[in-house]
Formats: C-alpha cells, sequence, structure tokens
C-alpha cells in the first residue's frame, strides 16, 4: 500500500488540480453572462425611460390641446348665455318682444302644381307672445344653445383624443 501512495495523493492532487480549473472556469463563464444580463437590463431600463418621456410629452400635447379646447368651448357656452340672459331681461323690461313667424305650409297639391322659383314664406303672420311666453321661449333657445356647445364640445374632444392616439 505504501507503494500506491504517491499514486494516490497525485491522483488527488489532479482531481484538486482540476476541480480548481474548472470553478476558475465556471466563475468566468458565470461572470460574462452577469456582465451581458446587465448590459441588455440597462438597454431596457433606458428605452423605457425614453418611451415614458415620449409618453409623457404626448400626453401634456393632448392635455394642452383639451385644455384650450375646454377653455373655447366654455367661453362660447358663456357668451351665449349672457346673450340669452340680455334678451330675457330685455322680454322682462318690455323692450323686446318675442315674435313667431307664422306660415301656412305648401300643401301637397300646391307643391305638385308649382313651378321652380323662389321659395318665401307666402304670406306669413306674425304671432307676439307674452312676456311669460318670451322667456320660455328664450329659456329652450338657451337650453338647445347649450346642448348644442357640449355636443360640439364633445366631438372636438374625441376627434383631438382620436386624432393624438
Amino acid at each position: 500500500m505504501n507503494n500506491n501512495l504517491p499514486i494516490v495523493l497525485a491522483f488527488v492532487a489532479g482531481v484538486a488540480l482540476t476541480w480548481w480549473v474548472e470553478g476558475l472556469r465556471w466563475d468566468a463563464d458565470v461572470s460574462k453572462l452577469n456582465e451581458s444580463h446587465t448590459a441588455a437590463l440597462k438597454k431596457q431600463s433606458e428605452q423605457a425611460v425614453i418611451d415614458l418621456t415620449n409618453q409623457q410629452k404626448r400626453t401634456e400635447a393632448v392635455q394642452a390641446v383639451l385644455a384650450a379646447l375646454d377653455a373655447k368651448h366654455t367661453k362660447e357656452m358663456a357668451d351665449e348665455q349672457a346673450k340669452n340672459d340680455r334678451l330675457r331681461d330685455d322680454v322682462a323690461a318690455g323692450t323686446r318682444r318675442v315674435r313667431i313667424a307664422a306660415a301656412n305650409l305648401a300643401t301637397c297639391e300646391l307643391t305638385g302644381n308649382s313651378t321652380a322659383g323662389t321659395g318665401g314664406l307666402g304670406d306669413a303672420a306674425q304671432v307676439e307672445l307674452s312676456g311669460a311666453g318670451g322667456r320660455a321661449v328664450l329659456d329652450l333657445r338657451a337650453s338647445a344653445i347649450k346642448d348644442d356647445k357640449v355636443i360640439q364640445y364633445l366631438q372636438a374632444y374625441i376627434s383631438k383624443i382620436v386624432e393624438k392616439n
């Protein structure tokens, strides 16, 4: 057995040396993989920051456009409301009256026998409303104007949102 001791020691030393060399190689491979993984993550992170910044700029641009649109339509609604309030005050004060033009509409028979020409109301008569009736008409006018402005605002809002996306 003493004769085999140097061989066993040489074998154990060879295994230990091989183990140590493989460990160094393994550590080098792991280190390279770590570096490449870290570089890839950094690149993705930088791209994410760029994308986020660009999206934030687009969002701010859309918000600015929508704020301007909101201001425009709010001013238009306020102007129309003020105009309607002036008309209502004039009717209440008696300086203005609300008149509605009434016309007899053409019947189918008259329309079929008519020749091409300029259109008109024909024998139009005017109906004058009382103060309360005039105010009611102006209230209806204000409501119709407000609804129209809201619809215009919403259509423009949707158009801007779709346009920016």
